[in-house]
């Protein structure tokens, strides 16, 4: 089982017509943490969510039951966090408010066996990795909130990298030991830095790309669980990234017959 840390949170996600109309907006169930966990549900492994949810949880805590997750969230009477997520043609802007997520700082972290610690509370990052025996870690958004020290700490313990170009740039300054660093391209798809090899995307009708890169780790650790090359997970989670990318939200996760079949159109037998 891989225990997840990260945020759980309801995304707004606006479509622009241009810079002063919205032609179309939902509100999502989202949250990195969360994503990943149930991208991982929906592909029949079992995963947890280590997080903190707010005072308006119970919706979207009543949803999570349709998976087989084994959930130690930990309640604040904060609002939950939230992603205000603007798409305007190709580029896509994101502003976050923390509310409940503030409280991650406070959480004291559990001992796990494979973790992946995605955006979240630099404190909490440092204690899960402490008690971690396996684990990725991957800044994302909350990057520039670890200190160079913090950064440093984490990614020296760190067994895989997950990160995009921007975040690459900043963390290969910094001395890490043997991890794999897995560089998402976005719609020019991955890279495998210690290989040098590309990974290419899988094509798909691209309605908003929020959760496409939870989605892709999701894919990955799937792949991972089964015992593939790591090139070959890399591929896994392009393909259940291309589900997502189809329609609003980060977690229009596929059934596991048509994953199936879209990777192997793409990328051959599994």
């Amino acid at each position: 089982m891989i225990t997840v840390v990260g945020h759980i949170a309801y995304d707004f996600i606006f479509n622009l017509e241009n810079s002063h109309y919205i032609n179309n907006f939902k509100k999502c169930y989202g949250g990195g943490g969360a994503n990943i966990a149930i991208g991982l549900a929906c592909l029949g492994k079992k995963s947890q969510i280590y997080s903190v949810a707010g005072i308006d949880f119970k919706k979207y805590e009543n949803y999570l039951k349709n998976f087989n997750l084994k959930n130690k969230i930990k309640k604040s009477d904060k609002k939950c966090a939230r992603a205000y997520i603007f798409n305007t043609g190709k580029e896509q802007k994101t502003y976050f408010y923390w509310g409940a997520s503030e409280e991650m700082e406070r959480m004291k972290g559990i001992k796990t066996s494979i973790l992946h610690i995605s955006p979240c509370h630099p404190k909490l990052a440092i204690k899960m990795a402490e008690k971690s025996e396996f684990f990725a870690f991957e800044p994302g958004q909350d990057l520039k909130k670890f200190s160079k020290k913090e950064l440093e700490y984490i990614i020296e313990k760190a067994d895989i990298i997950f990160c995009n170009e921007y975040e690459a740039k900043i963390l290969k300054k910094i001395q890490f030991r043997n991890s794999e660093m897995i560089i998402t391209l976005g719609e020019k798809g991955s890279i495998i830095y210690s290989e040098k090899k590309k990974i290419p995307p899988v094509k798909a009708k691209c309605v908003d790309t929020t959760g496409a890169g939870d989605a892709f780790k999701a894919g990955f650790w799937y792949g991972w669980l089964e015992g593939y090359d790591i090139e070959k997970c890399c591929k896994i989670g392009s393909t259940l990234a291309s589900f997502v990318i189809e329609k609003f939200g980060a977690q229009n996760f596929p059934k596991y017959e048509d994953f199936i079949a879209r990777y192997e159109k793409n990328f051959g037998k599994l």
